[in-house]
């Protein structure tokens, strides 16, 4: 991710994995390692991996609600 986000709304609809582990503050590997988890809301777009912002919101509420540690 070419520019730091400042905030929720500079983030686009739909991130790439590099955008994510940006995002999330976490490396590209272990982004990449996220985005294959079960239940994480990731999509396959021809050959790129997105994640819709709002699903990724929601994942992260549905994590902090649920205290979960791991994918």
């Amino acid at each position: 991710m070419s520019k730091i986000c400042m905030s929720l709304e500079d983030l686009p609809a739909m991130l790439t994995v590099a955008q994510v582990a940006a995002a999330l503050n976490i490396s590209r590997t272990s982004a990449y390692e996220l985005v294959y988890c079960k239940n994480f809301p990731a999509m396959l777009i021809g050959s790129r991996i997105l994640v819709p912002k709002d699903r990724l919101m929601n994942w992260i509420d549905n994590k902090l609600a649920c205290n979960e540690l791991a994918c």
